[in-house]
């Protein structure tokens, strides 16, 4: 290693695929620095040192926010409703965040430290590092995962622009620089605090920082559209709220395991499951129809081998479609397979997740928006084409979205252990309970709302990552790879 040897500089020479460099020996001398060749032949490294390189366009991250990590987590379980909520530290990244389970308040130690605060920013420092996500409402009050950077900005005007940069291709190199472990990576708040932030003029980060706060504003309204549409959905289909009841065993009747596809499993004929059928069908002032009845198509592709590279078509993970807004990772060469059209995004169909855990993604659905179009999409999504002529796409969203009166007459049906499953055949006999018109109607309306605010979220926060790229760019003179484009 030559103490002179100059540092990886040019976009270029950043992006290509090298197994050998030489780097300097002074490198070795300050900071947390480890003696790993696999450090110092990453995209980030480069990027970081071309960037730390430059007078005056960078500043160290805790110049612009404190970055802190809680203290880990021994969690006692106790029954649900009986605790403190728990997240785990991926759901901080999905669309629909969820408690994990309920963790016994008096054997909590460091509560306060655990709280989160709505104008702070969080961010991955295990698993997949440097994802970031603003702390919004249905965090707060919970306990989330110590794997996750609490951030607090020192300026709350740079609020919009740290959003937007960390969710740069440029940021997102430079903390898998920085990671390390050899199954699961990490950083620490060290690691985070010495990593730079550019900062151009303030008036270009007040303007890209705007784009990236109107679109947090926008989902946060998006989300309660939904859920305005969700308490009017339970109010017809539960207006008294009765409670279902959670019996741990069930009688039920010979006939019932003797028709249809039914396997001699206790999971479909649990209590609670039954419970929210009988109100759903007892509900229906029109009566009952099926996805199936009520839908063009109802389908899952075929499992195919997956051929990944550079310059290809994007492609989404199930688990990534329902997260928020996540960038693509990964590209396919959809030539090599037999009908990738198949495969392929469509905007308006609605899709499910057919693989999974219970109490995770497993029958989860969205609607697909313009958003999506171009993307290919993993094997594991059920494809619902809802007919319009019979019902509306918003209602059906909802009533299959429900957490409490439909989702669970879809998860009642999984199969498997490890990662149970579901089959479109199952899923086209799920009950679809029919009311007037025009109620359907409100409810759809609230949820197409919901979705194109999504849709616009999303190209607005994208757009707000594409010119915070450029801002880089233009102070630097490097640009990163961008899984999103395959383009430097």
């Amino acid at each position: 290693m030559g103490g002179g040897a100059e540092a990886v500089s040019t976009a270029s020479e950043v992006a290509n695929p090298i197994t050998w460099g030489e780097v300097p020996s002074t490198i070795f001398r300050s900071g947390p620095r480890r003696i790993e060749a696999a450090t110092y032949l990453t995209d980030g490294f480069g990027l970081r040192q071309r960037i730390e390189s430059v007078p005056g366009v960078s500043v160290p991250f805790h110049e612009v926010a404190s970055a802190r990590l809680p203290p880990r987590l021994k969690s006692f379980v106790v029954p649900k409703g009986r605790g403190v909520p728990f997240m785990q530290s991926g759901q901080a990244f999905e669309a629909r965040p969820r408690v994990s389970y309920w963790i016994s308040a008096a054997m909590l130690r460091d509560a306060d430290a655990r709280k989160l605060e709505k104008d702070w920013l969080l961010l991955s420092s295990s698993g997949d590092v440097g994802r970031v996500a603003p702390v919004r409402d249905e965090m707060l009050g919970k306990i989330v995962s110590h794997h996750l950077f609490r951030i607090v900005l020192n300026d709350p005007d740079d609020y919009g622009w740290l959003y937007a940069y960390l969710r740069t291709p440029t940021f997102r190199s430079i903390a898998k620089s920085s990671q390390y472990g050899h199954i699961i990576n990490h950083i620490e708040v060290p690691h985070l605090s010495a990593m730079p932030v550019v900062m151009p003029h303030v008036r270009i980060r007040k303007a890209i920082g705007d784009k990236a706060k109107r679109a947090i504003a926008l989902r946060e309204h998006a989300r309660n559209l939904q859920d305005e549409a969700n308490a009017h959905y339970s109010a017809l289909v539960n207006p008294q709220d009765r409670p279902v009841t959670d019996e741990t065993w069930q009688q039920v009747s010979v006939a019932d395991l003797m028709t249809g596809r039914r396997r001699f499993e206790g999971h479909y004929h649990r209590a609670d499951y039954r419970g929210v059928e009988a109100l759903v069908r007892a509900s229906a002032t029109r009566g009952i129809d099926t996805v199936g009845t009520v839908s063009k198509s109802v389908e899952l592709g075929n499992r195919f081998k997956r051929y990944f590279g550079t310059n290809a078509t994007p492609y989404r993970s199930a688990g990534e479609l329902f997260d928020v807004n996540s960038p693509v990772t990964k590209r396919i060469y959809s030539a090599l397979l037999n009908n990738p059209e198949q495969y392929m995004l469509v905007p308006g169909q609605i899709v499910m997740a057919c693989s999974g855990q219970t109490y995770g993604l497993l029958g989860r659905t969205m609607i697909l928006t313009e958003q999506h179009r171009g993307i290919f999409g993993s094997h594991d999504l059920i494809r619902i084409n809802p007919d319009d002529s019979k019902i509306r796409r918003g209602y059906l969203q909802t009533v299959l979205g429900h957490e409490t009166y439909g989702r669970p007459l879809a998860i009642r049906y999984a199969s498997g252990t490890s990662i149970p499953h579901l089959d479109p055949v199952d899923i086209r006999e799920v009950p679809v309970p029919r009311f007037a018109t025009d109620v359907e109607d409100s409810i759809a309306d609230l949820c197409e709302r919901s979705t194109r605010f999504l849709a616009e979220a999303d190209a607005l926060e994208n757009e707000a990552t594409a010119d915070a790229e450029e801002a880089i760019t233009d102070l630097t003179g490097v640009r990163a790879v961008d899984a999103t484009t395959g383009d430097e």
